[in-house]
């Protein structure tokens, strides 16, 4: 009886066989994901170190997986896809958005929309964000989509397409197109600084062309049968692939092109967040001075006294306002506004200084600029109405300025953690030179600028003088008035040219922050010095009041300027007194020109100035040619000199390195420090050897380490360790005695016969390996006076 006919007699239902899979395909699918891999790995530099890696790798499962079931259970091409997708957004929370999943795992609303919104929004989002990208939270949706989507098509390709046609290396070679494209997308959304490209790139051609060698099968029965053609076979493939890997990895090396020259998106893409599309900050000075005095801005909790707080840092000026470098005026040393996470980054310049945490509760104060203090490293959005302000904030890292384009108004809250830098004294920056920084331009500037920073900054030499003469005279002759009724002088608003050249040229001197603050940083930039202008506010904090309430009047404005290897030391040129005279007649004062000297007079004609020139018509003749290589001789020369050259000369560059170094150590100083220099040399040769031992340790801790690690690692060491012989160079260098040359020579043996018998079991790629590494740090104990502290010997002698 037939299966058919028993199925029609018992009225069962055929059951549907699974389908089977060959093993030739099993072997394409570890392939495509071992290239899968590789390609992954470029996503780093845009994401940063593993962030993006559990989303990848999770995305290249899912879709390996759905496509893989689908095709056993005998399932259609359509049906297939439609459960991938299925899959991709069920799994898509927990993977790729957990902390907006129910307990990691099931998918929220927001969860299901990110997937979307990542798919489709991300991939514009991550080419014009600041890296490492950590915001907005579908941003992790990029790379498990890209995997995803990658592993879906190439796995359909290579079940459902590939068995059906005659197998050969061209047809194979598509499955290798995702692949490719997934890895050319991880080159476009980083950065200038490729992560392992070389080696990534060696490694996947070496893979795609092996496999691409064994794919092709045209004689394969007769492979099968005879040896001899499958050993050539296979030593040709070898040697395609291994001429193929050294060619293209020496051409590599020595054709990289600059990390400058690197073409990446994000290089190429303007951010959409433009500061010029706002007011400036510093326009609207006089708003807050005049209309919210008195009006509560917002509150702050942690605030400390003495501590200001900062609105918004401009760079740039164009004659009529202080701005916001834009994308277009922006430098490296201005930054770019961009989207970051809750952790944003120290400016270049910042420097050590105290920790605090503020809260700052907005009440009247509406804009887009976001109040800080100093310079945040947290930032967190505690409650808001509207929308998510974590999606459109905007973040310039290296001015610590904050924008939130969907506005800054009641009822946000939100925490920062911000570092108070320490201002060093003018003391110790009377020789520190100012910064040197390549700032957005300053435009229209007045000529009487120039001519009050020289008089200002008097006969000063150094910079820091020269700023607080400037500082310091701006203050002095100048008064405060912020153009109320109740000033005794009127003060006009503004920092355009003609408003500056007004504030010079009239008498009295009269004006606020926003024109002090606009003039000290003109003349600072006339005489060449890196500044900037800071809008914020300096309220008064109570004892024993943990909040402080911000009004308008406690609006302020300063300048910063950089110092090297210091940061930026603020100037606060806005005068105190307000008693200005309210009318006061100067006579104009008559500066004398100074007196040009007139160049000789001349009368040599302008004929004579030019020597004249022969030009000869004659064709010189033709050289005979000279011996010329062949071309093979070049290509011969490419395979095996380059890689020669390669290996040898940083090999032969370290060994002599490392033989001055021995040297060194075993032929100078008293003998004192040869005896330590027997320990340094063991403990670096140890360090070459890949054991991770503490750079500031003393030697009986050092040989706790080294014993541990030896141990843990299977290597030779001596009977009983490494600390007798610690405990015997200390002896030789602190116990303040003449070391005679015998022990010298003795503690020399026993490092060396120790290092050796562990090299010698560590095996032949370990000791490869430390050939090329180089490592030279003296211990912290080598770096003590020979001369013992009272007690030391003591000490030693129980040793």
């Amino acid at each position: 009886m037939t299966a058919a006919t028993a199925t029609e007699t018992t009225g069962a239902v055929p059951t549907r066989r699974i389908r089977p899979i060959s093993r030739a395909t099993w072997v394409d699918l570890a392939v495509l994901t071992a290239l899968s891999a590789l390609a992954i790995a470029g996503f780093e530099p845009a994401f940063g170190p593993y962030n993006y890696l559990a989303a990848a790798v999770g995305g290249l499962f899912v879709g390996t997986a759905v496509i893989v079931v689908t095709y056993l259970l005998r399932l259609s091409l359509v049906p297939s896809i439609a459960i991938a997708l299925a899959a991709y957004v069920l799994f898509g929370g927990a993977i790729a958005m957990p902390a907006s999943s129910i307990a990691g795992v099931v998918p929220t609303t927001t969860t299901l929309l990110g997937v979307f919104q990542g798919a489709v929004y991300g991939w514009p989002d991550i080419v014009t964000l600041q890296t490492p990208v950590e915001a907005p939270a579908y941003i992790a949706v990029v790379p498990y989509f890209a995997a995803w989507l990658v592993s879906v098509i190439a796995v359909s390709i290579a079940l459902r397409w590939l068995p059906k046609r005659k197998r050969t290396a061209l047809r194979a070679g598509a499955l290798v197109i995702p692949a490719i494209v997934l890895f050319l997308v991880g080159i476009l959304i980083g950065t200038d600084q490729p992560y392992f490209a070389g080696i990534r790139g060696v490694v996947f051609a070496g893979v795609a062309l092996v496999w691409l060698g064994w794919r092709r099968r045209d004689g394969a029965v007769s492979l099968m049968v005879d040896g001899s053609a499958r050993r050539r076979k296979v030593v040709g493939v070898a040697v395609v692939v291994l001429g193929a890997v050294v060619i293209g990895a020496a051409g590599g090396i020595l054709l990289a092109p600059k990390p400058a020259s690197r073409f990446v998106l994000r290089q190429e893409i303007t951010p959409p967040f433009d500061p010029l599309q706002y007011p400036s900050p510093l326009a609207g000075f006089r708003n807050f001075t005049k209309k919210e005095a008195k009006t509560d801005l917002f509150t702050v909790t942690g605030l400390e006294s003495g501590q200001r707080i900062r609105m918004a840092t401009m760079d740039t000026y164009d004659g009529i306002v202080w701005s916001v470098a834009s994308p277009s005026t922006r430098t490296s040393d201005s930054g770019g506004f961009e989207l970051l996470g809750r952790n944003l980054p120290n400016p270049p310049l910042a420097g050590p200084g105290s920790t605090s945490k503020l809260t700052f509760t907005m009440e009247g104060y509406n804009d887009v600029w976001l109040p800080d203090a100093s310079y945040p490293t947290i930032l967190d959005f505690d409650k808001y109405t509207g929308t998510d302000p974590s999606t459109t904030v905007r973040v310039n890292p290296v001015t610590s300025t904050v924008a939130v384009t969907s506005g800054v108004k009641k009822g946000l809250v939100y925490s920062v953690d911000v570092t108070t830098p320490t201002i060093p004294s003018d003391k110790a920056l009377a020789t520190v030179p100012a910064a040197k920084l390549t700032l957005p331009p300053v435009s229209n500037v007045p000529d009487v600028v120039a001519a009050k920073a020289t008089e200002y900054a008097g006969t000063a030499k150094t910079t820091i003088q020269q700023l607080r003469n400037i500082e310091r005279s701006l203050k002095t002759i100048g008064y405060l008035s912020h153009g109320l009724a109740s000033d005794p002088v009127p003060s006009r608003a503004g920092e355009g040219a003609d408003r500056i050249t007004e504030l010079f040229t009239k008498q009295p001197m009269v004006g606020d922050e926003e024109q002090y603050a606009t003039a000290f940083a003109l003349m600072a930039r006339t005489l060449g010095y890196p500044t900037r202008v800071v809008m914020g506010f300096a309220p008064k904090v109570s004892k024993g009041d943990s909040v402080t309430t911000v009004t308008g009047k406690d609006v302020t404005a300063w300048d910063e300027v950089a110092f090297k290897g210091v940061g930026w030391v603020p100037f606060y040129p806005t005068p105190t007194k307000t008693d200005a005279p309210k009318d006061e007649t100067t006579k104009p004062k008559i500066e004398p020109q100074p007196q040009v000297r007139q160049p000789p007079t001349t009368n040599q004609k302008q004929d004579q100035v030019l020597t004249p020139v022969k030009i000869s018509n004659k064709n010189p003749k033709a050289k005979a040619p000279g011996f010329e290589l062949p071309p093979w001789a070049y290509v011969v020369g490419g395979i095996i000199l380059v890689p020669l050259v390669i290996i040898l000369i940083p090999f032969l560059l370290i060994a002599t390195l490392k033989a001055g170094r021995r040297r060194r150590r075993l032929t100078t100083g008293s003998p004192d420090r040869r005896a330590a220099g027997a320990w340094d040399e063991l403990r670096d040769r140890y360090g070459e050897l890949g054991l991770e031992l503490p750079d500031r340790a003393t030697r009986l801790q050092t040989a706790h380490v080294i014993d541990d690690q030896t141990i843990a690692q299977n290597l030779s060491r001596p009977d009983g360790g490494f600390v007798p012989l610690a405990n015997r160079v200390d002896v030789a260098v602190f116990a303040g005695q003449d070391v005679e040359q015998s022990t010298v020579d003795a503690l020399w043996s026993d490092a060396d016969a120790a290092t050796e018998n562990s090299r010698a079991s560590a095996g032949r790629l370990r000791r490869i390996i430390a050939a090329y590494r180089y490592r030279r740090q003296r211990s912290a104990a080598a770096k003590k006076s020979r001369t013992p502290a009272r007690g030391t010997t003591a000490a030693v002698a129980k040793l």
